[in-house]
């Protein structure tokens, strides 16, 4: 028994130094080895290698919170960097230059701009008792897809590249997101211009038709989808039935959704009645952000309920409801805030007329937007939408409110990345509804990849390192096939 289990050591090792040293290696088929690292193949090396017209430039659309915030008049960074202890306290500055502004009778996206888009956080700067340190944030996807052979705008020319075909589209990610769409519009045409300019420059070909590949974090995910699907066009009129024009598609050949809450995510609506934590941003702020209302859980789902009455589920969208609860803007005790975000109106029934009236619009906005994102309609051929998603977490699902006091307090969950629910990633309408085998989406996926990951590791996952770059460099689209098919007939 001892001398076999010494040959089994002995071969345990010698095939760790065989594997070790990268040695051709033919293992047993009954082999359950596992690796950490995969191996590029030649094939897959000239892909990276390759700069040319057939590879789609990418444009990375952050998520939720993604990008720095910047005071226009001051020029301060109020959004990327955080300095103190007790939960990041913020000064009432910080506090006002984060809110959006709140005027009675004017139109969300007719706000003013006294806060603008940075850039994309590629990390964050954290300073805790003299201490200053960087957390990663979105700095790990770019490098991901440099290593893939794209060239960032925001990196140093590598070798052997000439112009660059990753773009970070920044935007204000607390304002409406059909208004983001139409600034997202406006980056592709900017970009599309730069692209057909080096095409002319190094290839000699006069207004190439430049399709771009759009990768979409979290909330990034649904301006890119709303992009997609209705291109600059607003909401419809309440009542109106909402076009899908997919003009988007136009300049758009595959969509990378990442993490994506489609069908919202339960933690809007605890965070605007109670706040967040890390840095300490109370409810009456967050209450400002319409993009907050348009990610709330879609109302098929039923995710917030009455405590005394489970059957019956709270309508989110009633500004009624949200008075009755005292939550967020509508709370009364919210006016130490209010007089901070509003310094100029000394009345307190002044001061609350204000903010329901800002939260009336963000609910109706967010009903509206909601309701056109559910619209089933297949995307046109020639364009891919991928989904990537977690299922290892336990995720907040369906919460119970107290009609009384309004304090919310989670009852459920279900399989996601912490904060987004696989079902809400897939918008699989069984959730909430009646139970079929298969799922049952408005949206036409055309592959769906689980990760065992959280919210923001889902980019850093090594099987999404992985299946990303084989996707976008070895895959074509039909317009790739179409375009090569075209050249060779020429030649």
């Amino acid at each position: 028994m001892l001398k076999k289990m010494l040959k089994l050591a002995v071969f345990a090792l010698w095939a760790h130094l065989l594997i070790s040293c990268n040695a051709p290696t033919s293992l047993s088929y009954t082999s359950n080895a596992k690796f950490n690292k995969t191996i590029l193949g030649s094939l897959e090396k000239k892909n990276i290698n390759y700069q040319g017209v057939y590879r789609n430039p990418i444009i990375l659309v952050h998520g939720f919170l993604g990008s720095n915030l910047i005071d226009k008049k001051t020029g301060v960074n109020v959004w990327g960097n955080f300095f103190g202890i007790n939960g990041f306290r913020m000064s009432n500055f910080r506090l006002r230059s984060l809110a959006l502004p709140m005027r009675l009778g004017v139109p969300l996206n007719d706000l003013p701009q006294f806060t603008v888009p940075g850039k994309m956080l590629d990390t964050v700067d954290v300073k805790i008792l003299g201490v200053s340190f960087k957390e990663k944030a979105y700095i790990n996807l770019v490098n991901l897809l440099q290593d893939g052979g794209f060239q960032s705008e925001d990196q140093p020319m590598r070798m052997g590249r000439t112009y660059n075909t990753l773009f970070q589209f920044s935007y204000d990610w607390r304002r409406d997101l059909q208004w983001n769409a139409m600034k997202l519009h406006e980056f592709i045409l900017t970009k599309r211009a730069y692209i057909q300019e080096q095409y002319k420059i190094r290839y000699g070909i006069d207004n190439y038709d430049v399709q771009f590949d759009l990768m979409g974090h979290s909330m990034g995910g649904l301006v890119s989808r709303y992009y997609m699907r209705y291109g600059t066009a607003d909401l419809p009129a309440e009542g109106e039935k909402p076009n899908v024009t997919w003009a988007g598609s136009k300049y758009v050949d595959r969509v990378v959704i990442i993490g994506t809450p489609n069908a919202g995510y339960l933690d809007t609506i605890i965070e605007m009645t109670k706040g967040l934590d890390l840095p300490a941003c109370p409810p009456a702020v967050l209450g400002t952000w319409a993009t907050y209302y348009q990610m709330m859980p879609v109302p098929s789902r039923r995710s917030v309920v009455y405590a005394d009455n489970p059957d019956k589920a709270v309508d989110m969208f009633d500004v009624n409801v949200w008075i009755k609860m005292k939550w967020g803007l509508a709370n009364p005790k919210a006016d130490n805030v209010l007089k901070v975000l509003l310094p100029e109106i000394k009345d307190v029934k002044e001061r609350r007329k204000i903010a329901i009236g800002h939260l009336t619009k963000c609910l109706k906005r967010a009903k509206l937007f909601i309701e056109v994102m559910a619209v089933k309609s297949t995307p046109p051929k020639d364009v891919k939408m991928f989904l990537i998603m977690g299922n290892a977490l336990h995720t907040t699902r369906r919460a119970k409110a107290d009609s009384k006091t309004g304090a919310l307090t989670v009852i459920e969950t279900a399989a996601g990345d912490g904060k987004v629910t696989r079902s809400s990633a897939i918008f699989d309408e069984r959730a909430g509804e009646r139970w079929t085998p298969f799922v049952r989406s408005p949206i036409g996926w055309r592959v769906m990849i689980q990760l065992r990951a959280a919210h923001m590791g889902l980019t850093t996952d090594p099987v999404f390192k992985d299946n990303i770059l084989f996707l976008l460099n070895s895959l074509p689209t039909d317009v790739q096939m179409k375009q090569l098919k075209q050249a060779a007939s020429e030649n």
